[in-house]
């Protein structure tokens, strides 16, 4: 009795794992879409501001897929992002930028998430600047446990 006590554990232990781990590529799956249509949202001027907001919302567990998709290089319809500012030194309430590309005002709000840089390009870049944050941020992402992505140090 005791041994089919034990294989019973055994076995829904397992189960509760498989499904645990459905759960969480579901998640990422919803999460990535969730990423892709805010960031499809933010070529349009009536619809931007509320996307940025949004992806800020959706907090580190956004951070992969919008790095993923974070060099888009399409103008911004309304070039501003305004962002609260978390810095226990601030003087100011909020942070502005003039991000004059998508990829811009990306860097804006991963920064905002996990409090790394990669390129000060938050208020327009060049494309050379540009593409040296993407690939910071690609390689932080890379490099860093998922764990780890917001851990401010």
């Amino acid at each position: 009795m005791e041994i089919k006590k034990g294989v019973f554990l055994a076995i829904a232990f397992v189960v509760v794992l498989l499904c645990l781990n459905c759960y969480s590529q579901r998640s990422s799956a919803t999460v990535e879409k969730q990423v892709s249509v805010l960031i499809g949202k933010i070529g349009n001027s009536s619809t931007e501001q509320q996307a940025f907001a949004d992806l800020e919302a959706l907090g580190c567990q956004a951070v992969p897929s919008i790095i993923e998709h974070m060099d888009d290089r399409r103008k911004l319809p309304d070039p501003r992002i305004s962002l609260r500012n978390k810095s226990p030194q601030a003087f100011e309430g909020l942070r502005h930028y003039g991000p004059q590309k998508v990829v811009d005002a990306l860097a804006a709000i991963l920064n905002q998430i996990t409090g790394q840089d990669f390129g000060f390009i938050y208020n327009g870049a060049t494309d050379t600047e540009r593409t040296k944050t993407v690939r910071g941020w690609r390689d932080f992402l890379h490099n860093t446990p998922a764990t780890k992505l917001c851990d401010r140090g």
